[in-house]
């Protein structure tokens, strides 16, 4: 059963929140001071955020028609169960997701159907579809690559589920895609019955700006621009998330990091044999020893060691994001010190 999300801790070395270890480069905050000197913050801020869409569009080559704007991609996942799942209407998700989708369906008073997965992400495709079918779908929403597990379905796959549910909606929340090869973006305004969100909280290393974008098709666009808060994005919102957007080589940058990090990662956690490692394809890894005994006492040495990492009360899997080099060296060297050693109880 999905837990609703919550904050997370904020103190010590923060591996727990999926953000980016460093802070916006020199001359991010550089542009961003620069563009407050013209920056009218006694007026509201311009609703639509037209130069924020058109900027995303470019890099994206998309229409900005089919761009909503929202106060982290949260809000647009907001806007899209607000618009879509009314009347008896379900959300349908997997399970594990990412909780916020829960919070806002029960916030409708409407109903989340979730479809169990494996413990690595993993599920049968066409059973989901006959699922979704038989459940009287609103809206279809799941993460692409999965949080918690990593896991991810296929560009073939996606397809082909958009194809058979349709005219379902189907909502890809690629936050996580940067880190990976199989996004859908390019496609999503092609189709009648797709959107993808996307976040500059990961790969943008922007997660305290809160801006993020849905992506569809532009009749689809417009629907849902009906039940969106004005003046939800901030003009510091705006100018900050311009400035980060105006330095695309930075954010490549990171994600390379990333990636050279989870192999290597990945490489000296496959020495053990008892340890199950999720799918590496986004800026975190989900681990479990197989025991929930086990899994607590490398809970237990990182904390006490100051290091926040994602945990579930049943100590079913340790989440984990990809830091620095040195800050996944301290990782490392604890899970390798405590699964080195028998666990007593």
């Amino acid at each position: 059963m999905m837990s609703l999300y919550t904050a997370h801790i904020q103190q010590g070395l923060l591996l727990n929140a999926n953000e980016k270890a460093n802070e916006p480069s020199q001359e991010i905050m550089a542009d961003f001071i620069e563009s407050l000197q013209s920056g009218p913050l006694n007026r509201y801020p311009e609703d639509s955020a037209a130069a924020l869409k058109e900027c995303f569009a470019a890099l994206y080559n998309l229409d900005p028609a089919g761009i909503l704007v929202g106060n982290g991609s949260d809000m647009t996942l907001q806007v899209m169960i607000n618009t879509l799942c009314r009347d008896g209407k379900n959300l349908i998700t997997l399970d594990p997701d990412f909780g916020m989708y829960a919070f806002y369906t029960a916030a409708m008073q409407s109903k989340v159907i979730s479809y169990p997965t494996k413990w690595n992400g993993d599920f049968d495709l066409d059973d989901f579809i006959e699922l979704i079918k038989a459940s009287n779908p609103g809206l279809v929403l799941f993460s692409n690559p999965n949080n918690p597990t990593g896991h991810q379905l296929s560009r073939q796959q996606i397809f082909k589920l958009a194809k058979a549910i349709a005219p379902v909606v189907l909502a890809v929340d690629e936050a996580y895609m940067d880190f990976s090869d199989q996004s859908i973006l390019d496609a999503a305004q092609d189709l009648d019955n797709v959107i993808v969100t996307r976040t500059l909280s990961k790969a943008w290393g922007l997660a305290g700006i809160r801006v993020g974008f849905l992506v569809t098709n532009s009749r689809l666009a417009q629907k849902l621009a009906d039940w969106k808060v004005v003046y939800a994005v901030s003009t510091l919102d705006q100018l900050a998330a311009l400035a980060g957007l105006h330095h695309p080589e930075q954010a490549q940058d990171y994600i390379q990091l990333v990636q050279a990090e989870a192999k290597r990662i990945e490489n000296r956690l496959q020495a053990f044999e008892a340890l199950e490692l999720g799918p590496f394809h986004a800026n975190f890894y989900a681990l479990s020893a197989g025991d929930a005994k086990v899994n607590q006492a490398i809970e237990e040495e990182l904390a006490s060691r100051k290091i926040a990492v994602r945990t579930w009360p049943d100590h079913e899997r340790i989440r984990i994001t990809i830091g620095l080099p040195d800050q996944n060296d301290q990782v490392l060297n604890v899970l390798e010190t405590v699964l080195s050693q028998p666990v007593s109880g």
